[in-house]
C-alpha cells in the first residue's frame, strides 16, 4: 500500500508537533511539508527528529505531493491549507478550532470539489462520547435537564470549547434541555482536555466523562482521519464518519459541523 502523503499546517503547534513525530513512526504516512506561520521562531528546525523534514515559512510555494492537507493552525491560517488542497485537489481535514460561520461556509463550498473532514477534535473516545449523549438524552427525555462543564491549558482560547458545543449539539439533537448557560468552561494549568456531561431529574443524576491525559490520543486520531480521508468523493465529513456513527442526517455532504 502506498504511503498517504500529508501537508501539514500548523507545524510548529503543539498538535502539529505531536502529529509529527507518530507519523515518523508510521509508515502508512509521509508528511511531505511542515509549514508554520511566517515569522515563526521554528522555520528551518526539524519537525520531530526526521532530518528531511524541516519546518518551513507560510509564504514558501507549496508543490510537494498532498494526498491530505491536515490544518491544525489558527482560525486564520486556515485559508493556506484550504489553497493548497483546492488547488491540488487533495483532500482537507482542519482540525483548526474557534472557526466562524463565515470560514465554515467557505469550507462547505470547497467541500463541493474536494473531500473536507471538519474535526476539531479528533478524539475517536469523543465521538463515541457524543453519540452516548445524544443516545442518553432521548431515553431520558424532558423530566431531565443537562449541564457541561469542561476544562482545558490555560492557554486555550476559545471557550466553550468546540468539543462541549459538540457535545451540547449532541444532546439536543436526542431531544435533551440544556441551556448555553449550563455550559462552563474552566481554563488553567497544562490541563489537555476535560468534559464532564450531567444528566439531573427527579431523584436521580447520571454522569458521562472523558479525559484526555496526553495529546498523542488526537494526534492518532488525526492520521486514523488522514487515512480515512484519502481518496474519498468530495463531500463534508466529520470524525464520526471516520468511526462509524450514523448521524441524523446521514453522511458525506449532508452532516451537520461540530466545533472543538
Amino acid at each position: 500500500m502506498s504511503s498517504t502523503h500529508i501537508v501539514l499546517i500548523g507545524a510548529s503547534g503543539r498538535m502539529g508537533r505531536r502529529i509529527g513525530a507518530l507519523a515518523q513512526l508510521d509508515a502508512r504516512v509521509s508528511i511531505t511539508a511542515a509549514i508554520a506561520r511566517d515569522g515563526s521562531s521554528a522555520i528551518g528546525q526539524r519537525l520531530s527528529d526526521a532530518p528531511d523534514a524541516l519546518i518551513i515559512s507560510a509564504s514558501t510555494d507549496i508543490n510537494t505531493p498532498a494526498d491530505v492537507v491536515i490544518d491544525f493552525s489558527s482560525p486564520t491560517g486556515h485559508a493556506l491549507a484550504l489553497h493548497i488542497a483546492l488547488k491540488q485537489r487533495s483532500a482537507l481535514l482542519v482540525g483548526t478550532t474557534g472557526l466562524d460561520p463565515s470560514t465554515i461556509a467557505e469550507l462547505r463550498q470547497a467541500s463541493k470539489l474536494i473531500p473536507v473532514l471538519l474535526a476539531p477534535n479528533t478524539s475517536l473516545g469523543v465521538a463515541a462520547l457524543s453519540s452516548a449523549a445524544a443516545s442518553l438524552a432521548s431515553m431520558l427525555g424532558s423530566a431531565f435537564t443537562c449541564s457541561i462543564v469542561e476544562a482545558h491549558h490555560s492557554a486555550k482560547k476559545d471557550a466553550p470549547s468546540g468539543t462541549a458545543l459538540r457535545l451540547a449539539d449532541a444532546v439536543r439533537r436526542g431531544g435533551g434541555q440544556l441551556d448555553h448557560s449550563h455550559i462552563l468552561s474552566i481554563r488553567g494549568g497544562d490541563t489537555v482536555g476535560e468534559h464532564f456531561i450531567r444528566f439531573d431529574g427527579p431523584g436521580e443524576s447520571i454522569e458521562l466523562t472523558h479525559r484526555a491525559v496526553s495529546r498523542d490520543l488526537f494526534a492518532r486520531g488525526a492520521i486514523t482521519a488522514a487515512l480515512w480521508l484519502k481518496g474519498r468523493q468530495p463531500g463534508w465529513y466529520t470524525i464520526d464518519d471516520v468511526v462509524g456513527i450514523p448521524t441524523a442526517q446521514g453522511r458525506g455532504g449532508s452532516v451537520t459541523p461540530d466545533q472543538c
